[in-house]
């Protein structure tokens, strides 16, 4: 059963720890880009990163059942992908050397989020 569920998402797994392993990285170690005073470069980052995420999971959940309505399938992929999310932010806090909370980070994750479920929703309907 657990080989299975393992089997099934293992490319949702590993982005999730390629994410953390990103997200971890030292933040002096990281070069500081900026678009404008708005628009930064790390927001576009972690929208792909979780949006990714999101996408993987719910692709994974549609092959392993088939019977399950849209979005049975995208709602669960999109919590999930949130509250990872809001974990990692939470993780750059408090363990992950020089790196910060921001909850502008948690917007942009969940805009990524939502843009897979957008995506998903008109894939799936295809």
């Amino acid at each position: 059963m657990i080989f299975k569920h393992l089997k099934t998402y293992k490319y949702a797994y590993l982005w999730a720890f390629i994410v953390t392993c990103l997200c971890g990285t030292n933040g002096n170690n990281l070069p500081h880009f900026e678009f404008s005073s708005l628009i930064r470069i790390d927001k576009i980052v972690h929208f792909i990163l979780f949006g990714t995420e999101t996408y993987l999971i719910a692709i994974a959940t549609r092959k392993n059942n088939i019977t399950a309505t849209n979005f049975q399938i995208i709602f669960p992929a999109f919590l999930i992908g949130t509250a990872f999310g809001i974990i990692i932010e939470i993780l750059q806090a408090t363990v992950f050397p020089n790196r910060s909370f921001d909850y502008l980070d948690m917007v942009a994750n969940t805009i990524g989020c939502l843009i897979a479920w957008l995506i998903l929703n008109y894939k799936f309907k295809k």
